[in-house]
Formats: C-alpha cells, structure tokens, sequence
C-alpha cells in the first residue's frame, strides 16, 4: 500500500485520511499507526472534539511529507498507516477508555508506535495505560495551557483534567522525567499545579518557554527526558486561541503554532539521537517552594505563602549519571558493611579507618560514578544512589527522640553505607557547634524542635548553600535514608548553580562575581548571643566565571548595596526556576554537591510519634577540592567555627 499521488489526485478526493496515507485498518510490523479517537465525554467547557480526527484528516490533505526547509521525506523514513477510528461509545466514560485501551494496546502488539488523534485530553489516560504497559513507566513530554493534574470534578472521576493525575498514581510514567510546556491561564485553585510540582514534574510556563526559546526547551527536554520511552502529548490549546480558536478551553497568551512545531522538529530532528522511539504518542520538576501562614524562616521572622514560580530548563554539555541504581550490589555491599566495626561511635576513629579500607573494595559501577562526581559533579548538583541495602522495618529500632544518639548504638545499614561511600570522597567531618560536634547526625521529627532545627516537620528551611558563611564548609552533604515518612511526602530540595546560569544576565552574573556580601550565620554559630548580625562575608559566585561555584544562603545572606540586592534577588529566582523535589526512600543515599548545589530540606510533612517516623542520617564530608582541609586532616576530625571575612 501507498500514499494516494497527489499529482493523480488531487487533494480533495478519495477518502481522507490522515496525510493521504494508506488506510489499514489492521497493520503489522509498521513504525506508525495513526488511529483516531473521536470523543469529547470528559470536556468540562466547549464540546466538539469529537469532531477532530475527521476535520484532521481533512485538513491534511494539504501536507506532504517533506518540507522545503526540512530534509527527506516522512514516509521515505518510516512505514506509516492510517488504522481509521475506535469506536468509542459517547454514553460511558468508563466503557471509552477500556476501548481505547484495548485497541491502542492491540496496536502496540504489532507496530513500533501510534498517533492517536484525539478526542478530548481524557483519553490520554488510556493511550498512557497501553504504552505503560508495554515499556515500563515513561517520560512525557506535554504541550498544553493546562497541567491536567486536577481531582476529580462534578464527582466524575475521569475527565479531560485528570488524565496526568491518574497516570502519576497509577505510576504509568516517572514524574521527575515529565515536561509540562506552555501552561498558563486561570485556575480554580491557587495551588492547582501543587499536585504536579510536589510529584516531581518539571513545568515551564508560556512565558517562561517565550523567555527560553525553542533551543533551550529543546536541550531541556532531551537532558530531563534522557534514554526513557518517550510519550508526547499536544493538547492543542497549547497555542494562542488566536492560532487555534475552535479549542473547547481556550487560554489566551500561548505560544504560536510554527513555535510549537519548531519544538517538535527539535525534539524529533537528527539532533535528538538520545530519544528514542518508543510506542505512544509523545510530556518536566517542583520548582518554588512556599511555607504555610505562620511559619517561621531561619532568622526567626515570620513567613508568608508565596506563590510558586516556573521551573526551568536543563542547559549544558552532556552530564556524568545523577542516580545510581545500586540493587544489583546489594549482596556486596551487605558483605562490606558486615566488615565494619559494629558499634560506631564506640571508636569513630577506628570505623572510619576501616570504612576508608571497605571503600576501596567498592564494587566497580558505584566506584566510577562516585569518582566521576568527585571529580567533575554534575549538571543536577547530587548524586543519587538507589537501591543500597537497608534492615526490614521489623528489624529496626524505634525513630530517635533525641539526639545525639548512644554510643553503643548497633551500626544500621545506613550509617555504613555513609561511612564506606563518604571515605570514597573524602573526610567525614565534625562541627564543634553543631550536635556538640558529633559527626553522625541522625535527622527525625521531634515535637519539641526548634521550629529552625533540622529535626521540625513544619518548616521548609529555605535554600542555602551548608555553612556558606563558614571557612571550613563542607563539600558534600550526605543524607541516607532508613526510614520515609509516613506518606512519602517530605522531599528535599535542590538548585543547581550550573541549571540557574544561563537564566542570569551577563549584568547580573558580574555583579555576583568574586563580590563578598555580608551574612549572618546559623543559631548554632552565634556563640549564644541572640542575633550577632552578618559576622561573615559570602561571595555569592566565584571559581570559574563560565562554571562557578555558589555560595548562597535565601535568609541569611543581607546585601546592603541597591545593586547586589537585585543581583541576589536574580539569583534566587533563577533558582527557584530550577528547583527539583528528591524523595528520599530507605536505601537512598543523597549527596549534595555543596560548592554547586543550594537546597532546603523538607518540605513539611505530618509525623505521627508511633516510633516509625521519618529517620534520615547524615554526614559533611570535605575533599581536598577547593582547599578545604586547613584546620582538619583525617576522617573524624571536628572543626571550630571561623567565619568567612
């Protein structure tokens, strides 16, 4: 079968499918099938998209497969179908989406991918349903006015606002590799894109994607997306209504219709060899945190709700790996553990010389990746490692209360995973005013926390940089986690310095440059004076100006020049545009590159004092990387304060 000539007939006969192209109604082993879905049972404003795969068919007509601006053709690349509609009922929004389901899952059986002309957004969810099915969870790339996250509406559980909220619980895609481009417009709720940002999903607004370009949406995409299947969705109220005036929700201020096919040539053009194609039709992280009315910052003064702001894009050169999927090593690294002398604190010294032995003996992959990011970091900030072995809830003692813990506390897992992979970087190091200088800090909930303490669920602590103000500031932060909390809500969050870059201005950046600005430091460092002001002096950037390191504190940094508290304030929505939520679960290591990495941990979440609260563990390491050594040479050691001047 063919593509009708063109030249023989013109574009107005014969019957119309999509492009002309030859209509199957049960195609084998092809690359593409276009299939429609006629269906508009979950619009919620403007029905009529029912009509849409007979008026695209229509339409198309008119395209060839090849473009005077774009290489070869199409159809020269690829075997591609028209497979006609599925006939789905207009009755029951349940018995639609089990058809579709079925019959794209039937397609994927026997064909590389589909095109699925839609038919209302609803639908989205059986097509993810199909393809889920077959690759796993996927990335998404999703082109809209609106994030489609809501709950349920006019007590339908199903409609056009819901689908990316359903494929999220249901896990058919991974959130953190999900792009939500082009949303806008008025919501029900101030908080309706909360539900997508707390998950993970990275969203860039009309205006921010006006801001970035195709280029810079493109690079994002691709560095967000990485090597997962891909599924694209374009819901066509992602253009100005001014392009598109017949869409059942329109939403004015939108990008243009060549802006939006400029972004799919680029995510599908030549360049875009890491995405590969994968069955479906083919859409990004939390960004701006906020703090509840009557919450308080870490200088103590009182925080209103803030609005969030957009996410931003992924830019740079390819990037070491960022998670490290350390199940296959489990059973070494159990062994490397078991080797470690079992009740730490006893003699730290000597667990850490043994860690330091244990470390060498790391299996391969881990090594290289933990080498790599000592070396080099990474575009993200932090390195995740997933999967490391960790006791059974049953064997675990009860969430501390108090800190800091027994010396004769048995070693967890956990806190040999820290050991051994921080000897790997370098030293674990004590502060002698923070936790009475221990070097183990366990982090839990506590009812009676200051509300500045690590150990508060109710106060998202803001962005820094750890110790920014401080001489000896660590390289790393190390958090590990034994135990989630109850509703796997709390997240760290994270901002790359090498992700907020290329959102300053040449002006801005050079004003940030090598400039010291004046800080006040942590309860912990006062020395008990109640607030001693800004003791030290913190070079917001410095190092290389094409790759600089940050030092940065949201509520301790106090410029006090017209101009850097512009320059600062630019720098902290930069930031904010490239936050990214991390959910730590037992298993999980998070190491925070500290010299190019601001982040704030966590998110408020709801303890329930039963003991089995959420328990992280954490370490500072310090490397010889930016000379941080002076005042402390060995694993262990514990280091005065001395302010940065």
């Amino acid at each position: 079968m063919e593509r009708i000539d063109t030249t023989v007939s013109p574009r107005y006969a014969q019957i119309p499918t999509f492009m002309r192209l030859p209509h199957d109604p049960a195609p084998r082993g092809r690359d593409v099938v276009v299939i429609g879905a006629p269906y508009d049972g979950g619009t919620s404003y403007r029905p009529g998209a029912r009509f849409g795969p007979r008026a695209i068919r229509s339409e198309s007509g008119l395209i060839h497969g090849v473009g005077i601006d774009r290489g070869p053709g199409t159809f020269d690349l690829i075997s591609c179908v028209d497979a006609g509609d599925i006939d789905l009922t207009p009755f029951n929004m349940h018995i639609a989406m089990d058809t579709a389901q079925r019959r794209l899952a039937e397609l994927l059986a026997d064909n590389a991918a589909f095109l699925m002309l839609g038919g209302d957004h609803s639908l989205t969810l059986a097509a993810l349903r199909a393809v889920s099915a077959k690759h796993g969870p996927l990335a998404v790339l999703h082109l809209d006015a609106h994030s489609d996250t809501n709950p349920a509406f006019y007590g339908g559980e199903y409609h056009h606002g819901t689908p990316f909220r359903h494929a999220i619980e249901e896990k058919l895609v991974d959130p953190q590799r999900m792009v939500q481009i082009g949303i806008r417009g008025h919501n029900p709720q101030p908080d309706s894109l909360d539900y997508a940002r707390g998950h993970g999903v990275h969203i860039v607004t009309a205006d921010t994607f006006a801001d970035l370009g195709n280029d810079a949406a493109t690079r994002l995409v691709r560095d967000i997306v990485g090597d997962a299947p891909l599924y694209v969705s374009v819901d066509i109220d992602v253009v100005d209504p001014a392009f598109a005036p017949g869409t059942g929700t329109p939403a004015p201020g939108g990008p243009s219709s060549r802006e939006v096919l400029a972004l799919l040539r680029g995510i599908g053009g030549p360049a875009a060899g890491r995405i590969r194609r994968h069955g479906g039709v083919a859409a990004l992280r939390p960004r701006r945190h906020h703090l509840r009315p009557g919450h308080r910052n870490r200088r103590g003064a009182a925080v209103p709700v803030r609005p969030r702001t957009r996410p931003r894009a992924r830019l740079g050169k390819e990037i070491p790996v960022t998670v490290v999927d350390c199940t296959a090593f489990a059973g070494e690294l159990r062994a490397l553990a078991a080797r470690l002398p079992q009740t730490p604190r006893a003699d730290l010294d000597a667990f850490l010389e043994s860690a330091q032995t244990a470390a060498t003996a790391l299996p391969g992959a881990l090594a290289t990746a933990l080498d790599t990011f000592n070396a080099e970091g990474n575009q993200d900030g932090y390195l995740m490692l997933r999967g490391l072995p960790v006791e059974d809830e049953a064997a675990l003692p009860p969430t501390p209360t108090s800190t800091p813990a027994p010396t004769d506390r048995p070693l967890l897992t956990m806190e040999a995973m820290l050991g051994v992979v921080g000897r790997r970087l370098g030293l674990h190091t004590g502060y002698k005013e923070l936790r009475a200088g221990t070097v183990y800090h366990d982090v839990y909930p506590s009812p009676d926390a200051h509300y500045l303490s690590s150990e508060t669920s109710e106060t998202l602590l803001e962005f820094h940089t750890e110790m920014a103000y401080h001489v000896l500031q660590p390289n790393y932060v190390m958090l590990a986690c034994t135990r989630a909390d109850h509703e796997r809500t709390a997240a760290t969050l994270v901002a790359s310095v090498r992700k907020a870059l290329p959102l300053l201005s040449a002006e801005v950046r050079e004003r940030l440059f090598g400039r010291k600005m004046p800080c006040c430091v942590d309860v912990s460092f006062r020395g008990g004076v109640p607030d001693p002001g800004a003791i030290a002096q913190v070079t917001p950037l410095y190092g290389d100006p094409g790759d600089p390191f940050i030092g940065y504190d949201r509520e301790l940094l106090t410029p006090d020049v017209p101009e850097d508290v512009a320059a600062v304030a630019a720098l902290s929505k930069a930031l904010d545009e490239v936050t990214e939520a991390v959910y730590l679960t037992p298993g999980d290591v998070l190491i925070v590159d500290n010299f190019r990495t601001t982040h704030a941990q966590c998110t408020p979440f709801s303890p329930r004092w039963d003991g089995r609260d959420r328990w992280l563990h954490r370490v500072y390491i310090r490397t010889p990387r930016n000379g941080q050594l002076s005042g402390g040479e060995r694993a262990g050691d514990v280091v005065a304060f001395t302010p940065r001047g």
